[in-house]
């Protein structure tokens, strides 16, 4: 008992001092804070009650939103981390394997990144493991409760209902429980969907809320399926357990990785190599090889191990669907696979179990090694907002506004999200420069990038206005104009 609760006040210090402000891994998170610190959160269907509940905390707790959300995630972490050790405990592991259970994945990049960031993933993992555990001790009616409050927080998590369902089905004696569970978790998640779409949103039909309800999925897979799909999955959980960021700090390296991932903009994980690595690329990379070769060792020991308590089975289902879904939905998305690392390690160390010397020893090199290369090449940089590439890009942007100004931008998804969170202006796409005069009562600014989005698709006033731009010195990144007022629209 005492090392198992040292272990849960070790980590949540750890987690303290290096609480993000680096969000660039985050780019749906500075969305879900903006709505939340600007008191409009919104009932998505992907995770339906995450903002809702958010906003209802924060405004309790009072303080800063974007604080008080990272706050919530890191409870929910250290619940999470706690549910864990009651998992081991409850298939009778010793303290050797669930504290292995414990580090490895409080240690793992994505675990702890999004552990700590205002995001929908690590809040629903305590409800996740609690309805684990609770269908493990045959309380079938609160595993399904647990189920469906962890679907409405991510509708990631309706994989749950399946692998409950097989597993009660494959014990004679629990299968009169499926009808229970399944009409449980149904009547809670379809009885949530279908109020917050009639009196929240207005639906005027059971099939306006039905197309909403799905969400994402109505667009189809995310990733094409394709006879790479498990290897990409490897490389999704691969950049799950350890970060892989400090590749970028090498040339060959990080060009090697942009033909890999073709398409995608790696600015910030260049950006990040280039400010935010405590060590040398060369050492993460061993630390990494060092730390891979040992869990993947473990693993392949865990394979042949003797230990067949009926929770491996459990978590080795969970996980297996987990797993099977993620690979077929989006394979090299680390987020996905948060959900999988717990059962994962779980399935690994109570095979181990009773653990030998070797692999005490091989457990303790791996988890060192894994918490120093996440922490030296990833968390300790994220703590620093000047290793943030979208913040830093904007930052003269964001310094030389006030309230009741507006800027006139023409940015991506998560530029515009940085600025909604960050600036205090009134944001406005280049197309909606009519509204600029009505959108507040400050000063009208219009970047660089907006100005070249409108001199190639001018609107009617525009050439009259471009004359009047002037320049805002000393010159800001992004470079910045403002538009007096008597010549705005």
């Amino acid at each position: 008992m005492k090392w198992p609760l040292l272990s849960l006040f070790a980590m949540a210090l750890i987690y303290a001092l290096t609480l993000p402000q680096n969000f660039t891994e985050g780019e749906d998170a500075v969305y879900y804070a903006e709505h939340v610190s600007v008191g409009l959160p919104q009932w998505h269907p992907n995770h339906l009650i995450y903002e809702p509940i958010n906003y209802w905390i924060t405004q309790l707790t009072g303080g800063d939103a974007v604080f008080g959300m990272q706050l919530i995630s890191m409870a929910a972490a250290l619940m999470a981390i706690a549910l864990i050790w009651a998992l081991a405990r409850a298939a009778g592991a010793g303290v050797s394997a669930l504290l292995a259970a414990m580090w490895t994945v409080a240690g793992s990049f994505a675990f702890w990144l999004y552990g700590l960031y205002p995001d929908t993933y690590a809040l629903p993992l305590p409800l996740v493991l609690g309805s684990v555990l609770s269908l493990f001790h045959r309380r079938v009616g609160l595993a399904a409760c647990l189920a469906a409050a962890a679907t409405l927080l991510h509708q990631s998590h309706v994989f749950l209902w399946p692998a409950a369902v097989i597993w009660l089905a494959f014990w004679p004696q629990n299968r009169m429980n499926v009808s229970r569970y399944s009409i449980i978790f149904i009547a809670i998640t379809a009885g949530a969907y279908f109020a917050v779409g009639r009196f929240a949103l207005d639906h005027a039909t059971f099939g306006e809320t039905l197309a909403w309800a799905r969400g994402y999925a109505s667009d189809g897979l995310w990733t094409p399926l394709s006879i790479l799909a498990p290897v990409k999955a490897l490389v999704g959980l691969a950049t799950a357990i350890w970060s892989t960021l400090f590749l970028f700090a090498d040339p060959t390296l990080g060009a090697q990785l942009e033909r890999f991932f073709p398409g995608r903009l790696l600015v910030e994980e260049a950006f990040f190599a280039d400010t935010g690595l405590v060590l040398g690329v060369w050492p993460l990379l061993a630390l990494t090889a060092t730390s891979a070769v040992a869990l993947v060792g473990l693993a392949g020991r865990a394979a042949f191990a003797g230990s067949h308590h009926p929770m491996i089975g459990l978590v080795a289902l969970h996980g297996a669907v987990y797993a099977l879904a993620v690979t077929v939905w989006e394979p090299t998305n680390k987020e996905f696979w948060i959900a999988v690392l717990p059962f994962l390690a779980l399935a690994v160390f109570l095979r181990l179990d009773p653990v030998t010397r070797a692999a005490r020893a091989t457990a303790i090199l791996a988890i060192s090694t894994l918490w120093l290369v996440n922490g030296a090449g990833a968390m300790v940089g994220f703590s620093d907002r000047a290793t943030d590439y979208w913040y830093q890009a904007n930052r003269g942007l964001i310094e030389e506004t006030q309230p009741g100004d507006v800027i006139v931008d023409d940015c991506a998804y998560i530029c515009t999200g940085y600025l909604l969170l960050f600036s205090p202006a009134e944001i406005l796409p280049a197309s909606g420069l009519d509204l600029a005069e009505t959108a507040g009562p400050g000063r009208i600014f219009i970047t660089e990038r907006a100005r070249a989005a409108l001199d190639a698709d001018p609107p009617e006033r525009w050439p009259q206005l471009r004359g009047g731009l002037e320049r805002i010195r000393p010159v800001t990144e992004p470079e910045l104009y403002e538009i007096p007022r008597q010549a705005s629209p």
